[in-house]
């Protein structure tokens, strides 16, 4: 597993954001989705219920979270 998707995946986590994630690590919103996208394509299940107030973890990305 790629450290710098899990950096991704924690900095979106951490704002409950896509946008603030990619602000935080001085990204475009495109490539912290991609990454995000990457991450949950390996891994086999979804990070992230998107919502048109943000993110919000799901169970999978509970688990990984910590």
């Amino acid at each position: 597993m790629d450290s710098n998707l899990l950096k991704v995946f924690i900095a979106v986590a951490n704002t409950k954001s896509i946008s603030l994630g990619a602000k935080e690590l001085n990204f475009t919103q495109s490539n912290v989705t991609l990454r995000i996208k990457q991450l949950e394509k390996g891994l086999g299940y979804e990070l992230f219920h998107r919502t048109n107030r943000g993110v919000v973890l799901t169970l999978a990305g509970e688990k990984l979270y910590p």
